[in-house]
C-alpha cells in the first residue's frame, strides 16, 4: 500500500513539476549568477548517440528548475548554518564573512608562458607583466581551519622565471597594506579599488613615475554591490548585505573609445544600479578601448593586455600617459603585437589574476 502512495506522490509531483516548467515564464539571463542560461537543446541525432544531447537537456532543467535559486539557497543555508561546511560550489567559507574561491591546479602553464614569450619576442619593447595574487592567498588567514589550498605563489614564480619580461611583484606589497586596506573584495572575486590603487604604487615604482596621493581623487561610492561569489554561493546571512565601490576620479579632459563608440568617462555610471556593478570600470568588457587624456600632456603611450582586474586600475594609470589602448584578448580579433609595433607605443604592461589565467581564452591568443 505504501508503495503505491509513494508513487502516486511521485507522479504527482512530475506533473506539477513538468506544467510548473511549461507554464512559469522563462528567463534568457539570470542577472543573479550574472550569466546566460542555457536554451533548450535542437534535436541532433549524432548529439544523441554520443550522449551530448542528454547532457544539453540536463543543463537546461538544471538552469530552468521552477524557483531554482530560491532551493539552491535554501540548499546552501542548510548545508552551511546546520551541518557547518566551509566548502561549497568551490567557495571556502572564511572568517570575517569573507567567501573565497578556490584555486585549481593549474594546467596549461608551460603552454601560456610560450604564448608570453613569443608575445615578447614579437614586439620591439620590453613589456612589463604583473600577475594578481587573489583572496585566496592574501586572506589566506581567513580560510577555515584544515583549508590547504594549492599555492598561486608557486605558480607566479614558476611563470616569473621563465618569462623574458619585467616582472612585477605584488604579493609583498599586499600583505602590508592588508590590514589597513580592504584590498579584495567579500563577495566578489575582483581586487578592490584601494587593491587596484596598491598594484598601481607598484607600477609607478617600477616605471620611475611618481604616484598619485588617494588625497589627490574626488572618490564617489556605489553601495549594495554583490558580486560573482556571492551568486555563486546563493547564501544569505549579515555578511551579505552588500559592499560599497569606491571611484577615485581626477577631473580630466578625457577622450575615450569603446570599441568606436565614444564617450568622456571611464566610467559607465549606468551599471551603478545594476546587479554587475563592477562593469561601472570601463563600461564592462569592450575588444579594444582607446584612451585619450587630453590633460596629459606628456605624449606618452602604453598597451594594456588583460582581464577585468585591470579596469578598476586603468583610471590610475591614466594620469600617467597621453594615450592607453586597451586590449580583451578573448574578444580582439587583431594581432596585439602587430598593433604595438606599428603604433607609437612606449609601454607594454600584461596583467592577469592568477585564479583565473589557466582558463583565460585570450592567453592563448595574446600576440
Amino acid at each position: 500500500m505504501s508503495s503505491k502512495i509513494n508513487s502516486i506522490v511521485i507522479s504527482l509531483c512530475t506533473v506539477v513539476f513538468s506544467v510548473m516548467l511549461i507554464v512559469m515564464p522563462k528567463s534568457d539571463f539570470s542577472e543573479n549568477e550574472n550569466r546566460s542560461l542555457a536554451d533548450f537543446p535542437s534535436f541532433d541525432a549524432d548529439a544523441v548517440l554520443s550522449g551530448d544531447y542528454m547532457s544539453d537537456i540536463t543543463e537546461y532543467l538544471s538552469d530552468h528548475f521552477p524557483m531554482r535559486e530560491k532551493f539552491v539557497r535554501l540548499k546552501n543555508s542548510f548545508e552551511i548554518d546546520v551541518l557547518g561546511k566551509k566548502y561549497i560550489n568551490d567557495i571556502f567559507i572564511g572568517k570575517d564573512g569573507y567567501f573565497i574561491e578556490d584555486y585549481e591546479k593549474p594546467e596549461n602553464t608551460e603552454k601560456i608562458i610560450n604564448n608570453l614569450n613569443a608575445f615578447q619576442h614579437k614586439i620591439n619593447i620590453k613589456a612589463d607583466i604583473m600577475l594578481v595574487p587573489t583572496q585566496i592567498t592574501v586572506y589566506a588567514d581567513k580560510l577555515p581551519k584544515l583549508a590547504s589550498p594549492l599555492s598561486q605563489l608557486k605558480t607566479i614564480d614558476e611563470y616569473y622565471s621563465s618569462l623574458d619580461m619585467n616582472c612585477i611583484e605584488l604579493y609583498d606589497a599586499f600583505m602590508s597594506a592588508k590590514d589597513s586596506e580592504k584590498l579584495f573584495y567579500r563577495l566578489d572575486h575582483h581586487w578592490t579599488t584601494d587593491g587596484a590603487y596598491c598594484a598601481y604604487v607598484q607600477y609607478c615604482t617600477e616605471k620611475g613615475f611618481t604616484p598619485l596621493k588617494k588625497s589627490e581623487f574626488e572618490t564617489e561610492e556605489i553601495k549594495d554591490f554583490k558580486g560573482t561569489i556571492y551568486s555563486k554561493l546563493n547564501y544569505e546571512n549579515e555578511y551579505t548585505e552588500g559592499e560599497t565601490i569606491t571611484l577615485y576620479k581626477k577631473n580630466d579632459d578625457m577622450t575615450v573609445s569603446y570599441d568606436g563608440k565614444e564617450s568622456n568617462s571611464l566610467y559607465n555610471m549606468d551599471y551603478a544600479d545594476k546587479k554587475d556593478k563592477y562593469s561601472v570600470f570601463l563600461n564592462n568588457i569592450n575588444s579594444f578601448v582607446e584612451i585619450t587624456n587630453n590633460s596629459v600632456k606628456n605624449g606618452r603611450t602604453l598597451a594594456i593586455a588583460k582581464d577585468s582586474y585591470a579596469n578598476s586600475l586603468i583610471p590610475f594609470l591614466a594620469e600617467h600617459y597621453s594615450k592607453i589602448y586597451v586590449f580583451d584578448t578573448r574578444s580582439y580579433k587583431g594581432s596585439v603585437s602587430e598593433f604595438i609595433n606599428n603604433n607609437a607605443v612606449d609601454d607594454v604592461l600584461i596583467l592577469y589574476n592568477v585564479n583565473t589565467l589557466d582558463k583565460d581564452t585570450g592567453i592563448n591568443a595574446i600576440y
